[in-house]
């Protein structure tokens, strides 16, 4: 099992064109948009997911890390520290200092999702909502690999825009979002989600059908990710 959650490091989920230009340098505001719009679209979907491992697995041991999972999710049972709201603050600031007028996260969220970000969300759905407890669990594996990485990454993107912060303290108070990942939860989740993959396969069979599960939701990402950069470069170029 950590075999198979370490093969995310060497695939185009996380070693991609859009990390490449992300921590490449500082973006224009309509690239930024596109990561900002796109990102939240994938990741207001992120709790639903948690939620859907715990109901569509059976086995004990496994779902009660699945509830570990979701109640960090949920801020440890503190709505303001939500990591969708943490999210949500950080994106609408951002975008709010880069274009030097107020963008709220409302704003961010009406924008339409990509059609890759769309097919991303369904494909992800089609996998929680499975009736095979063995492909749910390959999937959260999948998802809470890609995810310390991708905020590690993500992160080291956004310090390319330390200078629209007045201070130091007021870049990193802007970044708990990403402190309260890398810090504990992320590391945390990964753990969980091998435990919970482990209970669920015992044999070469449900392995087979644990990596089925693990390798979908980790090529559905690379495709989400091709297509951010895609529309990043026709934004800027439009």
């Amino acid at each position: 099992m950590e075999n198979l959650a370490a093969s995310v490091h060497k695939s185009e989920a996380l070693n991609n064109d859009f990390y490449d230009r992300w921590m490449g340098g500082p973006l224009s505001f309509g690239e930024v948009s596109v990561f900002a719009e796109q990102y939240l679209a994938r990741t207001v979907n992120t709790s639903v997911m948690v939620a859907l491992s715990v109901l569509n697995t059976e086995d004990l041991d496994a779902r009660v890390e699945c509830v570990k999972n979701l109640y960090s999710e949920y801020g440890n049972g503190d709505p303001s520290k939500a990591h969708l709201v943490l999210l949500e603050s950080f994106l609408a600031d951002l975008l709010t200092r880069l274009k030097g007028e107020q963008v709220t996260a409302a704003e961010v969220r009406a924008v339409p999702a990509l059609p890759t970000t769309t097919a991303f969300s369904s494909g992800q759905r089609a996998l929680f909502e499975s009736d095979d407890q063995r492909t749910v669990q390959g999937a959260l594996l999948a998802q809470e690999n890609l995810a310390y990485s991708m905020l590690t990454r993500l992160y080291e993107g956004v310090r390319n825009y330390k200078s629209v912060y007045a201070t130091d303290d007021e870049f990193h108070e802007a970044c708990e979002y990403f402190y309260v990942h890398i810090g504990e939860a992320e590391k945390d989740h990964k753990i969980q989600a091998a435990i919970s993959a482990a209970a669920v396969c015992r044999d070469e069979d449900d392995l087979a059908v644990v990596t089925e599960g693990f390798t979908r939701f980790v090529d559905l990402t690379a495709d989400y990710w091709r297509g951010v950069a895609a529309e990043m470069t026709r934004r800027k170029t439009a």
